[in-house]
C-alpha cells in the first residue's frame, strides 16, 4: 500500500516505500505515483534547492551567549510558553520524547525531556541552540512548520538528511495573534520507536494555549497603551496618527494615510497587526536605526510610557491645519465668564489624583460608556458626577443605581420600570425604570459586578439597542443614555470565570477609569481634612475646628482601607462629638490609634503625642490591639511589637491594676 499525499499523519508502515523514494529523489528520478506525502515532497523540494547535504552530520548550532540573547528578545514568548510546555512534560513524562520551543529562525530556545531521549537529541544537537530550519537540516517538523507556517508531523525515513532519520517529530507554529506573524515553534521529538499520531494533536493544542496566553498579554497590554495614548490622539488630532505596541506592532491610526503617503512618501502597512521593525522596542537602538525607513523622521515619534516602562510608540506625521479651521475657545457662562471646572470639586493635588482627573476631563465628552475601577469609598460617584457635568449633555438627568444593594426583582423593576397589573402592589399606570428617567443624560450603575448573572442579557439589549420594555409590557421604548458604570471587582477575571457576562464587560468597558484608593495618595489627606473641616462647620453652622497635632498624625498615619468615605465618616463624627473649637485625641477611634501606635514602634517615631506624655495611652492601645490581632497569643504579639515576651507580662500586669485614687 503506497501513502496517501493528503495524509496529516504519517503511517509507519509506509517507511520502507518513502524510504525507497527518498533514494530516486536524490538521484533525480521519477517517483512513483502518491509514494510521499505533498507536505514531505514539498520539503524535499526545498530542501535541494538550498543546496542542503543529505549526509549532514547534524544541525548547527548557535552559541550560548546568542541563545541568551535570542531568548531575551523572545521573553514575551519565552515566557508565555514556559507553563504551557511544563504541563506537556507532565503529559509525556515517560514517553521518552523532547520537548522543545525554537525561535522563528529554528534555533531552539528551550528543551525538556528525559536524560536518555537528551543524550540522544545531543548526537544530532537537537538541543538549546540546535538550528534546525529546513534551509539549515533539510526536511524536520521544526524547519517544516517554519516554511508552511501550518502543524506537521515527521517520521523516520520522511527526513532528508541521513543521520536524522531515526527520529520522528510534530510540531506546530506559534503565530502572532494580532498580525499571524510567527512567532517560534513547539516541537516534540524522539527516536521513531516513540511515534505516536496523537502527538500532532497535543503541539497543535500547546501552541494554541500559546497564542491564547499571548492574546490575552496582548490585549491588556494595548488596553494599557490605548489610555496613555489618548492624550496624544487629541494632540495631534489634525495630522495623520499611527499608534504602535511595545513589538511595532499597529494598534490603531487616526488621520489620512494618504496624504502622509503623498506629502512625506510615507509607507506604512494599513492593517492592524502589521508590525515596523524600526519601532521594535524588543530590538536594540542601533537595530531599529538599521532598519528605519527613509521616510521615518525623529521628531515625528513619541515614546508612551507608563510607571512600569515603555508601552509603545505614538507616529504624529504633521499634515498642516485646514485652511478653514476655526479655533475653538473655552466656553463662557452668561457673565462672561470660563465656565468652572467641574473636576476642581474633587480634592488633591497628588500625582495619581492629578493623572485620573485628566483622563476624566478626556473621557466626558466623548459619548462613550466609562467604567470606574477602584476599591469602596475611592470617589466612584463623585468622577461619575463630574463626568457627567463635563459631558456633552450636562443638563440631562442624572440617575444612580446600586446594583448591589437590591434584590433581583427590585433591580428589574427600577432599572427596566413595570406596567400596571405586572405583579401585586404595582402602581395603577405603572411606573417608568431608571433608564427611562436617565433618558438624554446619564445612568450611573454602582457596583455592576453584583448584577444577577440572569439579569445581565436584558441590561445587555438595552445597551446594544437602545430599547427598554418595562415588566409586564410589550411596547418598546426608545432611550438614549450614556453608562457610567462601577465596581471594586475585577470583572475581567470575573468574566473569564463566568461569574460575569464577557461580553456585556466588552460593552461596558469601552474606556475604563482607575481611581487610586487614599493610601496611595497620602499627600492628599491633608487637603481632604481641610475641605471636610469647612462642609462640616456650613453643616452644622459653627466656625471650622482646630485639630490637635498628635491627632493629625494619627489621620495621616492611617492607611484609610475604606478609602475617602471612611475618613468623611471618622471626621463628622469627631467633628459632631468634639465640644468648643478644639478636636483632640481622645475622639479618636481606637482601632486608629492603635494601627498608628504599630507604624510608630515599627519605625521608631517620636510623634507629638509622646512628646506631650501621651506614651501611655498609645502603648495601651498598641498592646491591646497585637494581642486582639493575635487572638491571645502573647508570644505572637510580643513579636509584633518587637518587645520580649516577658517584658510584654510586665506591661499587661501593670494594665491589669486599678488606678491610684484620687488624693
Amino acid at each position: 500500500m503506497t501513502p496517501n499525499s493528503n495524509f496529516l499523519i504519517p503511517r509507519t508502515t509506509d517507511e520502507q516505500v518513502v524510504a525507497s523514494s527518498w533514494e530516486r529523489f536524490l538521484l533525480n528520478r521519477p517517483l512513483p505515483g502518491s509514494s510521499v506525502r505533498s507536505v514531505v515532497l514539498d520539503s524535499w523540494r526545498r530542501s535541494r534547492s538550498e543546496a542542503v547535504d543529505p549526509a549532514c552530520g547534524g544541525a548547527p548550532a548557535a552559541s550560548g551567549d546568542q541563545v541568551r540573547l535570542l531568548r531575551e528578545s523572545a521573553c514575551d514568548l519565552y515566557e508565555a510558553a514556559r507553563p504551557v510546555l511544563e504541563n506537556l512534560r507532565g503529559i509525556l513524562r515517560e514517553s521518552g520524547t523532547l520537548i522543545m520551543l525554537s525561535d522563528p529562525s529554528g534555533i531552539i530556545l528551550d528543551l525538556n525531556g528525559e536524560s536518555r531521549a537528551r543524550n540522544a537529541g545531543e548526537q544530532i544537537n537537537l538541543a538549546p541552540g540546535g538550528c534546525w530550519s529546513e534551509e539549515r537540516i533539510g526536511t524536520n517538523a521544526i524547519g517544516t512548520a517554519i516554511a508552511t507556517h501550518e502543524p506537521v508531523q515527521i517520521y523516520a525515513s520522511e527526513h532528508y538528511c541521513i543521520d536524522v532519520k531515526q527520529w520522528t517529530c510534530a510540531a506546530a507554529p506559534i503565530l502572532d495573534p494580532l498580525g499571524r506573524t510567527l512567532l517560534g515553534v513547539v516541537d516534540v521529538s524522539g527516536v521513531k520507536e516513540t511515534f505516536h499520531g496523537h502527538t500532532l494533536g497535543l503541539v497543535i493544542s500547546a501552541a494554541k494555549q500559546i497564542e491564547g496566553v499571548l492574546a490575552r498579554r496582548d490585549a491588556e497590554a494595548h488596553g494599557r497603551l490605548l489610555q496613555h495614548a489618548m492624550d496624544g490622539f487629541s494632540r495631534h488630532g489634525n495630522d495623520c496618527v499611527v499608534l504602535f505596541d511595545h513589538r511595532g506592532r499597529i494598534v490603531k491610526t487616526s488621520g489620512s494615510m494618504q496624504q502622509a503617503r503623498e506629502m512625506y512618501g510615507v509607507r506604512l502597512p494599513f492593517e492592524a497587526g502589521s508590525q515596523v521593525p524600526a519601532l521594535n522596542l524588543g530590538l536594540s537602538s542601533d537595530d531599529r536605526r538599521r532598519c528605519a525607513p527613509g521616510w521615518l523622521r525623529p521628531e515625528w515619534l513619541y515614546p508612551v510610557s507608563s510607571r512600569d516602562g515603555e508601552l509603545g510608540t505614538l507616529l504624529a506625521i504633521p499634515l498642516g491645519v485646514p485652511r478653514h479651521q476655526t479655533v475653538s475657545m473655552p466656553a463662557l457662562n452668561g457673565q462672561g465668564q470660563p465656565e468652572p471646572d467641574v473636576f476642581a470639586e474633587i480634592i488633591g493635588t497628588s500625582t495619581a489624583i492629578v493623572t485620573a482627573k485628566a483622563r476624566a476631563r478626556r473621557i466626558a465628552p466623548l459619548d462613550l460608556p466609562v467604567l470606574l475601577l477602584g476599591e469602596t469609598g475611592a470617589g466612584k460617584e463623585v468622577f461619575a458626577r463630574a463626568i457627567h457635568k463635563a459631558s456633552s449633555k450636562p443638563e440631562g438627568p442624572f440617575i444612580a443605581v446600586n446594583c448591589g444593594a437590591l434584590t433581583r426583582e427590585l433591580l428589574a423593576s427600577e432599572l427596566f420600570g413595570y406596567s400596571e397589573g405586572a405583579f401585586t402592589g404595582a402602581r395603577r399606570g405603572g411606573l417608568p425604570g431608571k433608564f427611562e428617567q436617565a433618558d438624554g443624560g446619564t445612568l450611573f450603575l454602582d457596583e455592576i459586578g453584583e448584577m444577577p448573572l440572569d439579569m445581565q442579557p436584558h441590561l445587555l439589549r438595552v445597551l446594544q439597542d437602545g430599547v427598554v420594555v418595562r415588566l409586564g409590557d410589550t411596547r418598546e421604548r426608545k432611550v438614549a443614555v450614556r453608562i457610567i458604570a462601577a465596581t471594586n471587582r475585577d470583572l475581567q477575571t470575573d468574566a473569564g470565570v463566568g461569574r460575569f457576562r464577557e461580553d456585556l464587560f466588552h460593552r461596558l468597558c469601552v474606556v475604563s477609569l482607575n481611581l487610586p484608593p487614599l493610601r496611595e495618595r497620602p499627600d492628599d489627606i491633608d487637603g481632604i481634612i481641610a475641605h471636610l473641616n469647612q462642609r462640616f462647620a456650613e453643616k452644622y453652622g459653627c466656625p471650622q475646628k482646630n485639630l490637635a497635632p498628635e491627632l493629625l498624625c494619627h489621620l495621616l498615619r492611617y492607611r484609610w482601607p475604606g478609602n475617602i468615605r471612611e475618613l468623611q465618616n471618622v471626621f463628622e463624627a469627631m467633628f459632631a462629638l468634639s465640644d468648643g473649637q478644639h478636636i483632640d485625641g481622645s475622639l479618636l477611634p481606637p482601632h486608629i490609634a492603635a494601627a498608628s501606635m504599630n507604624v510608630v514602634l515599627a519605625g521608631g517615631e517620636v510623634t507629638p503625642a509622646m512628646a506631650a506624655g501621651r506614651l501611655a495611652e498609645m502603648e495601651r492601645a498598641a498592646i491591646c490591639a497585637a494581642v486582639s490581632d493575635a487572638r491571645g497569643n502573647l508570644s505572637m504579639a510580643a513579636r509584633n511589637l518587637g518587645i520580649s515576651r516577658s517584658t510584654l507580662y510586665v506591661k499587661l500586669a501593670a494594665m491589669r491594676k486599678p488606678p491610684p485614687a484620687a488624693a
